[in-house]
């Protein structure tokens, strides 16, 4: 039992640590690097192939 709520705890844990970093990316206006999935990415690099 103690290991079942060690492994949730780790779980909820990384799951945490994953909405935060992808809270703060999207604070910064960066750009996660995935165009498959972005509906603006050729907003994104755009201005980065220019310089």
């Amino acid at each position: 039992m103690a290991g079942t709520i060690f492994v949730l705890l780790v779980v909820i844990i990384l799951a945490g640590l994953a909405v935060r970093s992808i809270q703060k990316q999207k604070k910064s206006g960066g750009c996660g690097g995935s165009c498959s999935g972005c509906s603006g990415a050729c907003m994104y690099h755009t201005k980065d192939m220019k310089k």
